[in-house]
């Protein structure tokens, strides 16, 4: 049986949710990502970095617009990428903070879907990779090193 909410007083501060480290063929949707720039980025890793596969994730809101984003990549690929979804639910904290200040912080637990959406390289997409050419250098690994003058 589920439990129902106490109601609270107070305001809620919402925890970011954790993730692993980032590897660069790794893509987090959040409400500022636009739809262009994660394309261009899955065909950059794709064709200029030989990448086999993109894994592009989506938590709460955001599945809806990381798999119309995956599904613009993969139209944008020539649908040389197959995609592999998987959707699971996490449990996040939230802190209450009381407004009462003689009272002490609550934590509460939610839950949210969150979506993994596999861009594996078909066999065609190689030659799509011969006609783009490869890069020397890698971008995506080298974002933060960058020195600005």
């Amino acid at each position: 049986m589920l439990e129902k909410r106490t109601p609270i007083e107070g305001s809620i501060h919402k925890r970011t949710p954790q993730r692993p480290a980032s590897v660069p063929t790794d893509i987090y949707i959040s409400t500022k990502s636009k739809r262009s720039a994660i394309v261009k980025r899955v065909r950059r890793l794709m064709l200029k970095e030989n990448h086999k596969s993109v894994v592009i994730h989506g938590l709460g809101a955001m599945v809806i617009r990381a798999t119309s984003m995956a599904l613009a990549a993969q139209e944008a690929l020539e649908n040389q990428v197959t995609l592999k979804p998987t959707t699971e639910t996490i449990s996040l904290i939230d802190d209450i903070i009381p407004d009462d200040m003689d009272k002490d912080l609550e934590t509460q637990k939610r839950h949210n879907s969150i979506i993994h959406i596999t861009l594996e390289a078909k066999d065609g997409l190689a030659e799509l990779q011969r006609k783009t050419g490869q890069i020397i250098h890698h971008p995506s690994r080298n974002r933060r090193s960058r020195r600005w003058q």
